[in-house]
């Protein structure tokens, strides 16, 4: 059966067909290193989309990785009773044990005491003429949550993966890291991943972690790493990309694999590249102006920032005056904050802009006069503050005031920014 597409470009999991291992970075070794340390919990930190599960999963066999979420754990002990529940362990364990004896009449009889290795135990007795009687105790004991845990997995192949550290209340947080630090000393063998800029909050939760932790740090994917998803992709697929195609998706992939996989794969669906192809010599992938236009917006559709975008462009409310607005170049009008989505939108793609670089591409959006620095700055800092109130969990918007650097950390905003169409439906 001929290999597809899906197969191939697998944005939101494992990718068995173009696995791209970034050598320079020494990342896989790294991690398996960190792994057969003993005692040694390992962080790693990257941005987000940057291939973190990905890398765990390349390095660890996904039979033996334990993948918790930090943002399902609510209480600390929750953390236990998910790894229990990946390990189909019960709930209850009905344990029991007999001891026989020589008595001189029959006896039967039923009861409840106390046994140091059971807890609390039903005892039945029960006697013969032959002069035995079987005394037999039964308990029900109950999970046991991290000591559990230990003498299930302790000093095993086992990888307790817990992603999404920062997403847990830092009170939780706090309890959860005195436990892994007990755990990993007992041969837990775990790994703790968060973005950036979070990536110590491990340690700044449990201190006494300091010397016990390995932390591995990723960055954003370089071009040539992106290429060579797609290379490799259309490859297995018996085609081969223009290098102005993979020029255009590296650049628009903002150092992010997934995204990269994600225009691979709509690239395929719109051009009905399926499955593999079944010529002798390659299928060259080189879409029509018209074909691109429609694999950047099918992509987008997987980059849904709606929610966002819809409160950063309304700003904050206002009392009273009415904001100034601004003429588009390619139309419409707004004010200050859809200027500066805009500004943000557009060529060429980045994730950072210094507040040059946002007044320069905030005076090209617009058609005559736009925002002055003072505006700027202040519709930065208010954005910032909109997307943290609105969406704590996300870090999506950033204003250095110290360096009056503005910041989208995560690749999909860009893109969805950038390919969506929500910035053109401005009046």
């Amino acid at each position: 059966m001929a290999l597809k597409a899906t197969d191939v470009f697998t944005p939101g999991t494992y990718p068995v067909h173009n696995y791209v291992e970034r050598s320079q970075q020494g990342l896989e070794q790294a991690l398996r290193d960190a792994l057969d340390t003993p005692g040694q919990l390992v962080s790693l930190a990257g941005p987000s989309k940057s291939g973190k599960t990905v890398l765990v999963e390349r390095v660890v066999s996904r039979d033996l990785l334990i993948p918790i979420s930090g943002a399902s754990i609510e209480k600390p002990q929750e953390l236990w009773t998910r790894v229990l529940d990946w390990m189909d362990t019960p709930e209850t364990v009905i344990t029991s044990r007999s001891n026989a004896a020589t008595a001189g009449a029959e006896i039967e009889s039923n009861g409840s005491i106390g046994l140091p290795l059971l807890g609390k135990a039903e005892v039945g007795i029960s006697g013969h003429l032959d002069g035995t009687i079987t005394t037999t105790a039964s308990a029900e004991r109950s999970r046991r949550g991290l000591e559990q845990v230990i003498a299930e997995i302790g000093n095993s192949d086992f990888v307790l993966f817990l992603d999404d550290f920062h997403y847990m209340p830092r009170d939780i947080q706090a309890d959860v890291a005195k436990a892994l630090k007990d755990g990993v000393r007992r041969g837990v063998k775990t790994i703790t991943a968060a973005v950036s800029h979070r990536g110590d909050d491990v340690l700044r939760a449990n201190p006494e972690l300091r010397g016990r932790v390995r932390a591995i740090d990723l960055q954003y994917w370089n071009k040539d790493e992106l290429a060579e998803i797609a290379k490799v992709g259309f490859g297995a697929l018996n085609a081969r990309a223009s290098d102005d195609l993979v020029r255009i998706f590296t650049t628009e992939s903002a150092g992010s694999p997934q995204l990269m996989q994600s225009l691979c794969l709509q690239t395929c669906f719109v051009l009905n590249l399926r499955q593999a192809h079944d010529g002798m010599f390659p299928e060259v992938i080189n879409p029509t102006k018209q074909h691109l236009d429609q694999i950047l917006e099918q992509t987008s559709a997987s980059t849904d920032f709606r929610s966002l975008v819809d409160v950063l462009d309304n700003g904050p409310r206002t009392r009273g005056t009415e904001r100034k607005t601004y003429k588009f170049r390619a139309g419409g009008q707004g004010d200050v904050y859809t200027v500066i989505l805009k500004a943000a939108a557009a060529d060429p793609p980045k994730l950072a802009f210094s507040y040059d670089d946002l007044l320069e591409r905030a005076a090209k959006v617009c058609d005559g006069e736009s925002p002055v620095g003072s505006s700027v700055i202040t519709t930065c800092s208010q954005m910032a503050k909109i997307a943290l109130d609105k969406f704590p969990r996300e870090r999506t918007i950033d204003w250095d005031e110290s360096k009056s650097v503005f910041d989208l950390p995560d690749p999909y905003l860009m893109f969805y920014l950038r390919w969506s169409g929500r910035l053109q439906n401005t009046e």
